[in-house]
């Protein structure tokens, strides 16, 4: 039987007498996935200005010398010297005393709530600066220094032409800092071959490297899940277990070995990168650090900060592609 006109429903109650039914628990959607911060080495720089020394073999040669021939002695190549300029990542917010005090939901603490999203904020900044074309700048009083990424220092031969792309380019280092910029087709975005992948880990493997890392986008790691050198295609599914459909890649394999596949959602569009994980390192002037900022009324404020360069050892180890799809 259906409740007379006069019962108290609960319509009635949501004006104000209704208690919230509200979890005491955030989600959090944004994800972390900071590849390069996690797998790179870490060093320390000393001044805002990071240096390193580079060398490489002489190109091997036929080498017969006449029996007694008299000694020549030949000009060595000494190393080149390479510069990267260290960049200031920072996060800054305030809560006041009352914020502090009264009974949060998913929390216990404001101010240390947001503080640790911070610190997962500024890692991912880093990452996607890593991961950027960013020319190195040296600043000024009114601009930031920026820090070389990643596409900056694959550069003129590293930086592999798709089939059928326009012209691409990406300028060698200027006095020891990649200041140049990624020039891109610019024609529309191109397939991305398996026949461009074999090139771009060739041209690594011809100056010395080992790639172990492919690392792009989701969309071309689709596109490259569907190569024939993908060695995790087929899986063995035991007797009574249901089979499994492997709808990505796990591994490449090419003549120069086994080269993980991985998705970032911070490289930027249409890039993929072949990379060998042991010529970077990310160096600290200033290591990740929590600053308390002096008062200035009934809040409390917070600054954490990192300065931070991108170190590549051995730059011609790693090469890259653009406007893929």
């Amino acid at each position: 039987m259906a409740a007379t006109v006069a019962a108290t429903k609960v319509y009635d109650l949501s004006g104000g007498a209704l208690r919230e039914d509200l979890q005491d628990v955030i989600y959090d959607i944004s994800p972390m996935d900071t590849w390069c911060l996690t797998t790179f080495g870490r060093g320390t720089a000393k001044s805002t200005t990071h240096e390193w020394l580079t060398d490489s073999l002489a190109s091997a040669a036929a080498n017969q010398q006449i029996e007694g021939d008299a000694f020549t002695a030949v000009a060595r190549t000494l190393p080149s010297r390479l510069k990267n300029y260290c960049s200031i990542a920072r996060k800054d917010f305030e809560v006041t005393g009352t914020a502090r005090k009264v009974n949060n939901a998913g929390f216990a603490e404001i101010l240390a709530y947001h503080t640790v999203r911070a610190a997962k904020e500024l890692k991912r900044d880093i990452e996607t600066m890593i991961l950027s074309n960013s020319p190195a700048s040296a600043g000024t009083s009114v601009s930031p220094r920026i820090t070389a990424g990643i596409a900056n220092w694959t550069y003129t031969d590293n930086h592999i032409k798709l089939t059928a792309q326009g012209a691409v380019s990406t300028p060698a280092p200027a006095s020891g800092y990649a200041t140049g910029a990624v020039v891109n087709a610019a024609a529309s975005a191109t397939a991305f071959l398996a026949a461009n992948l074999n090139s771009m880990i060739q041209q690594a493997w011809s100056c010395g490297g080992e790639v172990d890392t492919i690392l792009t986008t989701a969309s071309v790691y689709q596109t490259i899940s569907a190569f024939t050198g993908i060695a995790t295609r087929f899986r063995d599914v035991g007797s009574r277990q249901q089979a499994q459909i492997i709808g990505a890649a796990d591994v490449y394999v090419s003549f120069a070995g086994s080269h993980n596949i991985r998705v970032s959602r911070y490289v930027p569009a249409g890039y993929v990168y072949a990379l060998d994980s042991s010529t970077w390192e990310v160096a600290y002037l200033r290591p990740f650090t929590t600053s308390e900022i002096a008062k200035i009324g009934d809040a409390d404020r917070r600054m954490i900060l990192a300065e931070w360069t991108l170190v590549a050892k051995s730059p011609t180890a790693n090469t890259k592609a653009t406007g893929a799809v």
